[in-house]
C-alpha cells in the first residue's frame, strides 16, 4: 500500500521532463487522507515524507498506525497516541450492574460432515506474528482460533509453526477453517477415524 504510493511519487519525479521538484501521491484509508510526498534534494536524490490526516510523521509510525493486524500491541499503542494527539475522547462504557447468571463453563459449536460430528471450542493462542507492513520485527500476539473435540478427546487445533521462520498461527483460525478440516478427514463414504492433530 505505502510502497505503491512511494513508487508513484518516484516515477512521477523521475519521468518529469520539466525538472519537477515535488510530487505527492494520495489515497484514502477508512475515510482518512494518507499522503506520500516526494521532493528532489541536492544531487538529485529523492526524499520522501509521509502525512496522515494532515499530520507529518515518520514512515514507521504511519505503517504502524494503519496496520490491519488488530491484535498487534504496537498498533494499539500507536492508535492510543494518535487519539490523544487528535484530542479524541472515547467515552468509557458505563459499568454494568453485576447480575449473577448461570453460564456454561465453555462454549461449543457442533460441526457435522459426512455423517460425523465434533465440537468446536473457541481458544486463544500466543503466536509469533510478523507485521503486515514490516514496520517492526515479528512479536508474540494473542490470536483467536478453535480446537476440535470428539468424544471428549482433542482431535485438532492448537498452533501451526513454521520451522524455517519460527512464525506461528492458529491451525484453525475460523469456524470455516475448522469445518473444512473436519470434512477433509472423512471424505464421503470413509469409515476410518481421524488422527488427532495439533492439540
Amino acid at each position: 500500500m505505502i510502497e505503491h504510493l512511494e513508487n508513484e511519487v518516484r516515477d512521477e519525479l523521475e519521468a518529469s521532463r520539466q525538472g519537477q521538484k515535488r510530487a505527492v501521491a494520495v489515497m484514502h484509508l477508512k475515510g482518512e487522507r494518507l499522503e506520500v510526498l516526494g521532493r528532489v534534494g541536492p544531487g538529485g536524490a529523492i526524499r520522501l515524507g509521509y502525512s496522515y490526516c494532515g499530520v507529518r510523521m515518520e514512515r514507521k509510525t504511519l505503517l504502524t498506525l494503519v496496520c490491519p493486524e488488530q491484535s498487534c500491541p504496537c498498533r494499539v499503542a500507536s492508535l492510543a497516541q494518535w487519539e490523544q494527539h487528535q484530542g479524541i475522547v472515547i467515552p468509557a462504557a458505563p459499568q454494568p450492574r453485576f447480575q449473577p447468571m448461570a453460564r456454561p463453563l465453555f462454549e461449543e459449536v457442533e460441526i457435522r460432515a459426512n455423517g460425523r460430528s465434533c465440537q468446536a471450542r473457541p481458544a486463544s493462542f500466543r503466536c509469533l506474528t510478523p507485521c503486515p507492513h514490516a514496520a517492526h520485527a515479528a512479536i508474540p500476539m494473542q490470536k483467536a482460533g478453535w480446537d476440535l473435540f470428539q468424544a471428549g478427546r482433542c482431535i485438532a487445533g492448537g498452533v501451526r509453526k513454521n520451522l524455517e521462520t519460527g512464525l506461528s498461527a492458529p491451525l484453525l483460525p475460523t469456524l470455516e477453517a475448522a469445518q473444512s478440516w473436519f470434512a477433509a478427514q472423512w471424505p464421503a463414504g470413509s469409515g476410518t477415524d481421524a488422527a488427532a492433530y495439533g492439540c
